[in-house]
Parts: structure tokens; C-alpha cells; sequence
């Protein structure tokens, strides 16, 4: 995964009430085109160096020289200060009411737009941290032959959003949780988190949120030589932006790893509510034959939990289950 790139700033607007920094629009090459702020002293058709959303920028003195150097010659740039508090990690914020996707920077190697940095700047990826009473006692890692959940971006894969004007698709509810993947074979029902499998329990007896989960649900009914996935939610986890009262989940994703296809959606409906118990995501939308634009689908994508709080976001599927990526809520605040 990209998380670093060389960009090109292709637009530069004011801000209302802002002194201190500008909306930018930045184009990425095949990792797309965000929207971000800039410093005062930014050009159009500049070459940038562009953080992109989880990345985790390493310690370096590039950074608290930045920071020294804006507050000397410009007024000061509130982004560092926004980065230092949640420890130099790109997320979604916004600045003077202005959305902010991704972190830009001046100066950038003199490398086509979209060059991956990620390797040479020494970044990271965020991974959402976990108590200690989920992780569970570890088999082995995640299988091999089942995919990972990790829906891309929209912005990085404008040729899926352009195919929501030729297929028809839904979009659901993007629950902030943590990712589980349930299976059976011949040795019986297997549980993995988003990285390991995992064993039910310890040799203590203690046990881990992932199998409750799948232990809540008739998960012996998912039919062999299927994967089904789907968001763990409740207390503990994430701060329960949902307000649940228990461990729930909500299931997103059936996979054939016979056929190496996703199944479609009447096919995951079937099973999840029929056979295993499970809850869908919710679906908040439903189309076909209209084309999308970054604003149709960022405002798409300002959805509710049942509770009133504003959702992270969506994740938009075609219903054949070939493709698929998710849209974040930009009004969305992640647990402290």
C-alpha cells in the first residue's frame, strides 16, 4: 500500500477565516486526487511529497524543522500541532471547517507524480490498537487463500467509482470495529482477526472477543469452502461509537475460496439471515446508471449510527460482489 507519494498541486483556494493556511487539491498519480491544506508560501503545478490517509510519518527533523520554519517566517501552520497530538499519524480532520484527506508538504524528489515514497521516508501504517482481551492466543497467521478486508480508498480507484454509472450496487454502513474472517472445513469451525487465526481459547480458559462473536451466530453453518466476514462491534471496542449494549457483529462479505470470488448479494443475505443469524451491514443506499462524483460520494458517505452519532463512513459494493471500496465520513471522530 502506498502511503507516501509524490504529488502535483493542481489547485489553491482561500479558506474563510483562515490565515494561516489554504485548501489544496493534489493529484497523486494512481493513488488519486485529494483534498488537503497548505502553508501560505504553496504554488500551483508544485511538486509535493503527499502523506496519504494512515500513514505514520517517522521521526525526523524534517518535521520539527517544518514546524520551527513555518512558525519563524509565516504565521503559525496548525497542522503540526493537529499531527504531534495524535503522534505524527494522517487522518481525517478538518481546518477551519475545511476537509483535510491527507498531509502535504513542500519539496519532493524529482520523480514522475504517484512515485511511491512510502519505503524511503521510512513510513508506516496505522493499525487500530486492540485491548488485550481481544487479541486472543494466536495458530497461526491469516489464511493464505481468503483475502484481507482492507476496502481501498475511492480515490485511489476512480475506474471502480466510475463503474457505479454502468452496474447496479449498494452501499452500507462502514461500522468502526474490528475485522473478523469465520470459516469451516473438516477440522471444524476456524476464527481469525485481521492478521492471525486464532484459538477459542488459552490454556488458562481465557477466551477473546472474535470467537464470542462467531460463537453468538451459527457460524457452523457457513458452507465449507466459504469465508464469511464481518465487523466484531460493541463495548471495548474502538469506544463503541454504536452505543451496544453486547459484542455484536455485522457481516459484510462471503468469499468462495474454491472459486476465488466473492458471492453476490442475495446469495450473502440467504446464508447470513437465513443459515447463520448474522446481521448485514446496514444498507443506506442502492443504484446503478448514474455517474458519481468525489462530492456526490463524500456526501453519500455522511451517514448516522442508529444512536445519532455521525458513522465512519460507507462501503460501496456492486451487488455481483466483483468490486468494492469505502468512502469516509468526514464528519466522523474516531475514540480518543
Amino acid at each position: 500500500m502506498k502511503l507516501a507519494v509524490v504529488g502535483k498541486l493542481i489547485s489553491i483556494e482561500d479558506i474563510a477565516g483562515a490565515d494561516r493556511i489554504k485548501k489544496a487539491t493534489v493529484v497523486c498519480g494512481s493513488s488519486g486526487k485529494w483534498t488537503g491544506v497548505v502553508g501560505l508560501d504553496h504554488q500551483v503545478d508544485e511538486l509535493v511529497t503527499v502523506f496519504l490517509q494512515d500513514a505514520i510519518l517517522p521521526p525526523d527533523p524534517r518535521w520539527a524543522f517544518m514546524e520551527k520554519h513555518q512558525c519563524a517566517i509565516l504565521p503559525p501552520d496548525p497542522r503540526w500541532a493537529f499531527m504531534e497530538k495524535h503522534q505524527w499519524r494522517v487522518r481525517m480532520s478538518r481546518f477551519k471547517g475545511c476537509p483535510s484527506e491527507c498531509v502535504i508538504i513542500q519539496g519532493a524528489p524529482d520523480l514522475p507524480v504517484g512515485t511511491d515514497l512510502t519505503e524511503a521516508l521510512g513510513v508506516t501504517k496505522h493499525h487500530k490498537p486492540l485491548p488485550a482481551s481481544m487479541s486472543g492466543e494466536a495458530i497461526g497467521s491469516f489464511p493464505s487463500f481468503i483475502p484481507k478486508t482492507d476496502e481501498p480508498n475511492f480515490q485511489t480507484v476512480p475506474e471502480l467509482v466510475e463503474r457505479m454509472a454502468t452496474e447496479p450496487w449498494v452501499a452500507t454502513l462502514k461500522c468502526d470495529g474490528t475485522s473478523c474472517t469465520a470459516w469451516n472445513d473438516d477440522d471444524g469451525l476456524h476464527v481469525a482477526s485481521r492478521n492471525l487465526e486464532l484459538r477459542e481459547f488459552t490454556k488458562t480458559g481465557a477466551g477473546n472477543s472474535y470467537w464470542r462473536a462467531a460463537r453468538k451466530y451459527d457460524m457452523s453453518k457457513i458452507p465449507k469452502g466459504c469465508a464469511l466476514q464481518f465487523e466484531v462491534v460493541g463495548p471495548g471496542i474502538q469506544g463503541n461509537p454504536m452505543g451496544l449494549a453486547d459484542i455484536e457483529g455485522r457481516a459484510f462479505t462471503l468469499y468462495d475460496y474454491k472459486t476465488h470470488e466473492r458471492v453476490g448479494v442475495d446469495q450473502l443475505d440467504h446464508i447470513c439471515v437465513n443459515l447463520i443469524g448474522i446481521p448485514i451491514a446496514d444498507r443506506v443506499a442502492m443504484g446503478g446508471g448514474v455517474a458519481h462524483t468525489a462530492n456526490t460520494l463524500r456526501k453519500m458517505a455522511e451517514i448516522k449510527y442508529p444512536n445519532g452519532k455521525h458513522g465512519e463512513g460507507i462501503v460501496i459494493r456492486d451487488v455481483e460482489g466483483r468490486w468494492s471500496f469505502k468512502v469516509i465520513n468526514l464528519l466522523y471522530k474516531e475514540a480518543a
